[in-house]
């Protein structure tokens, strides 16, 4: 199994357990999530640089409008700067998902860079879930607590096919201009971006 075929299976365990929206902090190591993100129309993506904010926004989404978001980080400290709405969503019992894109196990305690120690970071304020692409543990998402979702990646990040997933058309979740309307002057508050996330 490649990395994208297994972030790929992972998005959809999630979206199976209620997972609708992703915030994604983009770095080199979660590239495999970021690569299938694209192919996972039933997902809706948000893109932050920074991971507090990811955090909070999904804790409002949840706590707020009951739409089950995860935040997925890059590795090294970016994880760290999740703890601040990992710990309110502890005690709010909101079920915050934190997915971690970590170094092999094997680089733990070698002094490997980006390589920090993670399993744990949240101590009690999430139940953790530690897994590399050999494991056969299970992802099962707990309702009433923050969740941090551990993912080991090795190298090469990317290589292969993104896998295509099939979905249900979901109208909720589908936003297209309608036909004729124009860039300028009918819709309010238009918001284009367009660039490269790996430049």
């Amino acid at each position: 199994m490649t990395n994208l075929e297994w972030a790929s299976n992972i998005l959809k365990i999630l979206a199976h357990q209620g997972v609708k929206q992703i915030c994604i902090c983009a770095g080199s190591r979660n590239s495999p999530f970021i690569e299938v993100l694209d192919q996972q129309p039933d997902l809706k993506v948000f893109s932050f640089f920074e991971e507090r904010e990811a955090g909070f926004f999904a804790y409002q989404q949840i706590k707020e409008h009951n739409r089950l978001t995860a935040v997925i980080t890059t590795s090294g400290t970016a994880v760290a700067e999740l703890l601040p709405a990992c710990i309110e969503s502890y005690y709010k019992q909101i079920p915050l998902i934190i997915i971690r894109s970590d170094r092999p196990k094997s680089f733990r305690g070698s002094g490997a860079p980006q390589a920090i120690e993670q399993v744990g970071i949240f101590s009690t304020y999430a139940k953790t879930i530690d897994l590399e692409i050999q494991s056969s543990a299970e992802i099962a998402i707990s309702l009433d607590a923050p969740n941090h979702i551990n993912v080991c990646f090795a190298e090469p990040l990317v290589s292969g096919k993104v896998p295509e997933w099939e979905h249900t058309k979901n109208a909720a979740y589908q936003k297209t201009i309608p036909a004729g309307k124009k860039f300028s002057g009918d819709i309010k508050n238009p918001l284009v971006i367009v660039g490269d996330i790996f430049s």
